[in-house]
Parts: C-alpha cells; structure tokens; sequence
C-alpha cells in the first residue's frame, strides 16, 4: 500500500509561498521594466534573519537607470497588486524606485522616483492616476533603508550591491533612526510593539555601532538595559515573533516610562 504523503506544515506554505513571490518579483517587474532596471534588491527583515510571513512585509527597493512614465508605473502597479499582493505577507510589499544617478553618493534627502507600501493601499484605490503622478519625492526612512542594503541585502536581480550603493555615513543612520523614533512617547500608547523595538534598535546604534533588525535590537536590549525593562522587552519580542499580542497587554504607565528613558539616552 503506498505511504501517505505528510501535508505541508504552515511554515513549509508559508517558505513556497514567498518563494514563488520573489520569483514573480523578479520576472514581471523586468518584463515591464526591461533594460532601464538595474536590480531589484532585498532589505529589511527578510534578510536580517526575522522574516515571519504572519506579521512581517516584505521590503525591496528597485534602481532604474531614468525616470518612469506613468504609464509604465501604472504597469508595475497593476502587476503588484494583481499579482504579487496575494503572495504577500500580513503586511504586504513596501518598494521604492529609486535612480541610479541618485545613488552612487550618498546625500540627504534621499530621492526616490515611486513608491508604495500597504499603508498607501487604500489611497492609490480611491485616485490610482493621481496616487501615481504624485508620488515621487524625498523621504527621510530611505537613509535607513540603505544602510540595510549595505550591510545585509540581497540582490534579486542586477548588478551587485557595492557597484549601485554607495556607503551611508553612520552619522547620517542615527539622524534616521532617531527621526523614527522622534515621537515614541506618544507613538507607544498606540503602538507599542514597533516603538519598543525600534527604540532599542536605535540605542543600540548609538551605543555600539550596531546594525540591527527590530528582533536583534531587542535581543541586544535585553542583554544590555536594567532587568528592570526585560518584561516590557520580552512583551514586544514575543509579539513581533510570534505574531500574537494586544495593546491592552501593556501598561500606559510603563510604556511613558520606557519611551521617556530611552529617549533621554537617545539625545544625551
């Protein structure tokens, strides 16, 4: 009697799953882009080793040699949310398209010719040929991003990495992460998990020199702050791995408390 084949763990689903959303990636956004892309390049927690489909997105940024029509950006639009959106983690795809020219020293702010994340979803529904003849600009996370490329990105397609990025002043990172952070203590009523997290990521920089994701800056807060704030840490790790948590979990008193802390070692 044949064996009964085992059924795919969530995991094992979850790894194929994004596995044919990078390969999808790579094909259509070159199909539609052809000899004006450069590469497609991977950041954030897919390649800093805290990648959970059930709570994370995927980060990437594409380099293109001149500037896109809208009617190319419409394409790559259509093919993201028709295609690629089904195959996306919980909280979807976040890209810019970003110049080579603008690239190869860096400078602030950082120009980015499109841009897209779930966060704009809803807004590029309601006014899709608005949403694409206006978004263009500078923003200030992309000196983060970079850095993330520098030191830990992959490359899907394209040339490599050290030949289209040049290198972000560490200076330059600190005044990013600190501009994300700026308004934990009101940010970590609301948002308790992400600010915990990007405040000990933060510190760990300016302390340390450390380049961290969300979960390893965690992890270096609780090996490092007093015990005191290990439970509040454990808290927000345990939400950012696991997926699971509430906001009614934590207490106001103690997230004021924390944000107020960090903070103050932050700027002094």
């Amino acid at each position: 009697m044949p064996k009964k084949l085992a059924s795919p763990t969530e995991g094992e689903m979850s790894v194929d799953k994004t596995n044919q959303l990078l390969a999808l990636l790579k094909t259509s956004y070159t199909s539609i882009l052809t000899t004006n892309l450069v590469g497609i390049y991977l950041h954030g927690s897919y390649v800093m080793g805290c990648f959970n489909p059930a709570v994370s997105d995927l980060d990437f940024l594409v380099v293109i040699n001149s500037p896109l029509s809208n009617k190319a950006k419409a394409s790559i639009m259509h093919v993201t949310l028709e295609k690629l959106w089904p195959l996306s983690p919980a909280k979807g795809l976040e890209f810019h398209i970003l110049l080579k020219q603008d690239l190869s020293t860096f400078s602030e702010p950082v120009p980015f010719d499109f841009h897209f994340s779930k966060m704009h979803y809803q807004e590029y529904l309601r006014e899709p040929a608005k949403y694409i003849n206006q978004m263009h600009g500078t923003d200030p996370d992309l000196t983060a991003h970079l850095m993330i490329v520098n030191q830990y990105g992959q490359v899907l397609t394209g040339e490599p990495i050290a030949e289209v990025f040049a290198p972000v002043p560490a200076q330059a990172y600190l005044k990013s992460i600190l501009y994300d952070v700026g308004n934990a203590d009101t940010t970590i009523i609301n948002q308790p998990m992400y600010t915990i997290l990007n405040l000990c990521r933060a510190l760990a920089f300016k302390n340390e020199r450390l380049v961290t994701s969300k979960s390893s800056g965690g992890e270096w807060a609780l090996a490092t702050l007093s015990p005191k704030w290990r439970p509040l840490i454990k808290l927000a790790l345990n939400e950012y791995q696991s997926g699971s948590g509430r906001v009614s979990e934590y207490q106001a008193t103690e997230l004021k408390a924390f944000a107020g802390y960090m903070l103050k070692r932050l700027v002094n």
